[in-house]
């Protein structure tokens, strides 16, 4: 449906702080961030590259994605391209690095791996994080969320449909 990219933007960034409230550590202090930096060079362990103008420089990445309640926190962070970081969205991190890194992918696999072990992170979950009271309101949230969605889809459709009928 052309001009709904708004939409993927709202429905990422709701979706997101929808998960924040079961994974609410999404700030890293500049020291761990620093301490990630340097246990990989400064380079993105996707494609091996520095920072650049054209990669759009070295950002922090959650292994686990947020929208599976990952957070940023040592064991769950390495640097990333944006340009990887946008590419891999969602997507299981060994096997995109399989596809991206030029050189040794399992060598840079076993990096990351070490990377875990020595700050060993355990994920979130719906029923760790919340009461079964607060699980009720949060998934009563979510599809509420999902219902307002659709109705904001349905009526771009409508208008566009309207705004098209009448040229």
């Amino acid at each position: 449906m052309p001009g709904t990219k708004h939409f993927t933007r709202m429905q990422y960034n709701v979706s997101r702080g929808l998960r924040e409230i079961i994974a609410p550590r999404q700030t890293m202090s500049k020291a761990d961030w620093a301490r990630v930096l340097h246990e990989f060079g400064g380079m993105c362990i996707f494609c091996g590259s520095e920072g650049t103008a054209a990669n759009r420089g070295i950002v922090p990445d959650h292994l686990i994605p947020v929208t599976q309640f990952g957070e940023l926190v040592l064991g769950n962070t390495v640097p990333a391209c944006q340009t990887c970081n946008d590419s891999r969205g969602e997507k299981a991190w060994r096997p995109f690095l399989r596809t991206r890194f030029p050189g040794d992918a399992d060598a840079q696999i076993a990096s990351v791996e070490r990377h875990l072990a020595k700050h060993q992170y355990h994920p979130a979950s719906l029923e760790g994080a919340l009461s079964a009271e607060e699980r009720e309101t949060y998934l009563a949230l979510v599809e509420e969320w999902e219902i307002m969605l659709a109705k904001a889809k349905a009526l771009h459709s409508a208008a566009e449909r309207r705004r098209k009928s009448a040229a």
